[in-house]
């Protein structure tokens, strides 16, 4: 049952950016691989906040290295993009049983 809820969760991840036509697709789709990666990472039992915030600021690295592709397309990682990938990773946390983590925390190393 859990493999049927995860399934639908990351068909969820991001929906926002995909309906919004500022976002190019391909490039939600690799920002929303690279969280999905962060969910395999955090899948782990007994991990620790300080475990979870540094997976975390991992993943953030590899989005804010995504910045130049943005603007390459007349788009850009906005407040707008930050909220809904914070969002996603928050979901993902709490999807793991992370109920105390701070969704402003999760990507509080972004450089957009």
């Amino acid at each position: 049952m859990r493999v049927f809820f995860e399934f639908y969760m990351f068909e969820d991840l991001l929906l926002p950016m995909f309906d919004d036509k500022y976002y190019p697709d391909i490039l939600v789709a690799e920002v929303k691989q690279i969280i999905k990666q962060f969910a395999k990472k955090i899948a782990k039992t007994d991990l620790t906040e300080v475990e979870i915030y540094r997976f975390a600021a991992e993943t953030v690295v590899f989005i804010n290295k995504m910045k130049p592709q943005f603007d390459d397309l007349d788009s850009s990682l906005d407040d707008t993009a930050a909220d809904y990938i914070a969002e996603a990773m928050m979901m993902v946390a709490q999807d793991n049983g992370y109920m105390n983590i701070e969704m402003e925390e999760l990507v509080s190393n972004r450089e957009w």
